[in-house]
Order: C-alpha cells, then structure tokens, then sequence
C-alpha cells in the first residue's frame, strides 16, 4: 500500500467516526471498532505525563474489549446515563493524521482532533481536544479501530466525559 492509499484510508475512518458520533449513529460508531479493540482515555500522572499501566492506575476511560463500548451505547439508549440526558450536540474535527507504520492489513498513527460541544442542559458551548493515538486494522467490509488512545489535553473541564465528546 502506498502512502497517500494509507494517508487517505486513516483520515476517512478517523473521520466516520466522527460524523457517526455527532449524529449519535451509535451502530455504525460500533462497527468501525474490531471486537476485540481497545479504547483507552488515559488520565495525567502530572502536568507532563500520563499514566501507562491500566491495571495499576486511574484511566478516565479503559475498555479492552468492544463490548464495553456497546455496554455504555446500551446505558445511554436505555436513559440511565441521566447526566448525559438531553445529550449534547457535538462537532467533532479530526486533522493532523499522520501514518507512522503499514503493513498490508493494518495501520498505526496519530492524529489531533477538537470536539466543539454545546450542552443543552446549561445553554454552554464547550471545546475538548487532544491526540489520539491509532491501529487500524483490515477487516471483511473495510478497515476498522483495533485500538485507539484518546489523549485529552483539557482534562479539568465542567462536564461529564464520555465516549460521545471525544
């Protein structure tokens, strides 16, 4: 696979998701994740570092597996993730994608993103941002997540943080 083939396949998945997310399509964000992905939203150890052991350490959000994913898409259809309620609305920006390594069925990189947020609930616009960190993998009906960092650079913010804002 070439360069820009890799380039344009990262940014486009990277891409679905957010649009899948701030459209709260909620099964089409679940299937750009590989069942056994991990999704990861690491917590600051200090102001210059974040924490690597997710066994030992505070994670804002750790799933090892989709189906913790699919567990908080359940809670929130369901209505009993009442701090979320009404959700809000969100544009998500993914730039920056860069492609640090290929093989012939996955990809890994990073990219930046900013989500800008408006809460209904508190008539406030807010703005999340950070890194994530990626591997992508070639599946059946096209490429999906098998893992991704979500590196929150605003970590002390007035709001709930949940899979939909970042």
């Amino acid at each position: 696979m070439n360069p820009i083939e890799s380039q344009h396949i990262a940014a486009r998945v990277l891409a679905l998701e957010g649009f899948y997310l701030d459209q709260q399509n909620w099964d089409a964000w679940l299937s750009l994740y590989a069942p056994d992905c991990e999704y990861w939203v690491p917590a600051w150890r200090n102001e210059h570092e974040l924490v690597s052991d997710v066994r030992c350490e505070v994670s804002l959000i750790y799933h090892p597996t989709r189906s913790g994913l699919e567990e908080r898409v359940v809670r929130l259809r369901s209505r009993k993730s009442v701090t979320a309620m009404p959700l809000p609305r969100t544009v998500h920006q993914t730039g920056n994608v860069l492609v640090d390594e290929v093989t012939s069925s996955t990809l890994s990189g990073t990219a930046s993103w900013t989500v800008h947020e408006y809460d209904p609930r508190v008539s406030k616009l807010l703005c999340h941002s950070g890194r994530y960190e990626y591997s992508l993998m070639a599946a059946e009906d096209g490429w999906v997540i098998a893992r991704k960092k979500i590196v929150l650079l605003n970590d002390v913010i007035p709001t709930v943080i949940d899979f939909y804002n970042l």
